[in-house]
C-alpha cells in the first residue's frame, strides 16, 4: 500500500461546466486532501465551478481540445503524463473515449489507469434525441448497438487497469455483463454530503424571495444542462400542462448549455415566461432544492444522476423517467414513469402538490463520507 501522501493522480474531464461527473471528481477528490491531485480539461470552463476545484486543492490544467487540435491534444497530453509523475490516471470521459487515455497513459509510463464509466446509452433513448439518423441504426434487437458497444469496449479494457463505473446499468453499457458478472468491475457510486442538502426553511425563503417566487407557489423543479439528454423540450410540454391546471405553478431550472436559447423561446412562445425561472448555473444548488416543491427528472438516457441522489436527500418526490437506473432511489418517495405524454406527466406532478416533504433516506451508499475510503484504496495499491 502506498503512502497516500506520495500518491499523485491526475483527473482527466472534458470540460469544468457544472455536469454531473465534474461533481463527482470534486465530491471524492475535496475528502482526500492528502493525495496530490491535477485535472486535465480541454474546453473553456466556467469560472464558479473552476474555484470550487481551486478551493478544493485541485490544481486544474487545460489543454487544446481534441476536436479543434487534435494533435496538440494528443501531444500535450502525454507530455503532461510523462512530466507529472503520476500514480494514477483516472478517466471520466464518455461513450468510451476512455481508451485513447488509457493508451496515453500507459505509453508514458503511468502503471495504474482507471477508466470509469458514467453513462447507460441506448439506441432507443439515442433517437428519442436526435431523430431519424439515429433510428436508422436501431435494428430489432439493437444488434448495431451491441456490436458498437463491444468493439468500443475492447481498447478500453485493453489499456485500463481499473474498470469503474457510476452504477449497474453503466456498468453493464461500459464494461459488459459478463465483466459485472464476474467482478471485474467496480461500481463507485455518486455519492454527495448529506448534510449539504438537508432541507432548509430559511434556504426556502431566501430563493424564493431572490426569484420572485411566492410562498403558496408550487414549484417544479430540475437541474441539469441543456442537452438533449435531458429532455428539457418535453419538460416544457409538461409545465405547460400543469399550469393550464394550476396557475400558480412556476418551474425552476438550475443549469446552462446549448440548447437553452431554444428552450427560452419555446417558453415564450407558450406564454410562460412569467412561470418559468432560469436560474442559471449555480456554484452551489444545495439551496436551491429547497425552494422545490417536487423534482422532474425527464432524461433520455443517464448514468447514475447525481442530482436526482441530491433531491432524495432534500425530501423531495422525484417523478422520473424510466430510462434512470432504479438504483438510484433511496426513498419511495418518487413516481417513475415509462411513457412521454405530457398529461400523464402532469397527473403524477400535481399529486405532490402540498404533499409533506420526506427525509427517510434508506441507505447509505450514497453518503461521500462512506464511500471516498473505497476509491482512496484503489489510488493506494501497489
Amino acid at each position: 500500500m502506498l503512502n497516500s501522501q506520495n500518491i499523485r493522480v491526475c483527473q482527466v474531464l472534458h470540460g469544468i461546466v457544472g455536469g454531473g461527473s465534474e461533481q463527482v471528481v470534486l465530491n471524492y477528490c475535496s475528502r482526500m486532501r492528502d493525495i496530490h491531485f491535477d485535472l486535465l480539461y480541454q474546453y473553456e470552463p466556467n469560472p464558479q465551478i473552476l474555484e470550487r476545484f481551486n478551493e478544493a486543492g485541485i490544481n486544474c490544467i487545460q489543454i487544446p481540445d481534441k476536436v479543434h487540435h487534435p494533435l496538440k491534444h494528443l501531444w500535450m497530453m502525454y507530455k503532461l503524463f510523462k512530466r507529472g509523475h503520476y500514480d494514477v490516471i483516472h478517466c471520466h470521459l464518455d461513450w468510451f473515449l476512455n481508451s485513447y487515455v488509457c493508451f496515453i497513459a500507459m505509453l508514458a509510463g503511468v502503471k495504474k489507469r482507471i477508466a470509469h464509466h458514467h453513462q447507460a446509452y441506448s439506441v432507443r433513448s439515442l433517437s428519442q434525441a436526435e431523430g431519424p439518423r439515429i433510428r436508422l441504426v436501431s435494428l430489432p434487437n439493437h444488434l448495431i448497438k451491441k456490436l458498437l458497444c463491444f468493439l468500443l469496449r475492447v481498447p478500453c479494457k485493453l489499456f485500463a487497469t481499473h474498470w469503474l463505473a457510476c452504477g449497474e446499468a453503466a456498468a453493464i453499457n461500459g464494461w459488459g455483463k459478463n465483466a459485472v458478472k464476474k467482478g471485474k468491475v467496480t461500481i463507485l457510486p455518486n455519492a454527495i454530503d448529506p448534510e449539504r442538502f438537508k432541507f432548509s426553511e430559511c434556504a426556502r425563503r431566501e430563493i424564493r424571495k431572490q426569484y420572485g417566487i411566492k410562498d403558496d407557489d408550487f414549484v417544479i423543479g430540475h437541474v441539469g444542462r441543456f442537452y438533449p439528454q435531458k429532455n428539457h423540450n418535453f419538460l416544457i410540454d409538461v409545465f405547460s400542462e400543469v399550469h393550464k391546471q394550476k396557475p400558480n405553478a412556476k418551474l425552476l431550472l438550475l443549469g446552462d448549455g446549448p440548447l437553452q436559447d431554444n428552450i427560452r423561446q419555446k417558453v415564450g412562445s407558450l406564454g410562460l415566461a412569467e412561470a418559468v425561472v432560469f436560474a442559471g448555473l449555480q456554484k452551489d444548488p444545495a439551496p436551491f432544492y429547497s425552494a422545490m416543491d417536487v423534482f422532474v427528472f425527464p432524461s433520455l438516457w443517464e448514468g447514475l444522476p447525481l442530482t436526482l441522489v441530491e433531491a432524495q436527500y432534500s425530501g423531495l418526490p422525484c417523478v422520473v423517467s424510466e430510462n434512470v437506473t432504479k438504483e438510484v432511489f433511496v426513498t419511495n418517495f418518487y413516481d417513475q414513469l415509462n411513457c412521454f405524454k405530457s398529461k400523464i406527466w402532469k397527473s403524477s406532478i400535481v399529486c405532490f402538490d402540498s404533499v409533506n416533504r420526506c427525509c427517510e433516506i434508506q441507505s447509505s451508499k450514497y453518503d461521500i463520507n462512506v464511500r471516498y475510503c473505497e476509491l482512496k484504496k484503489i489510488y493506494g495499491k501497489n
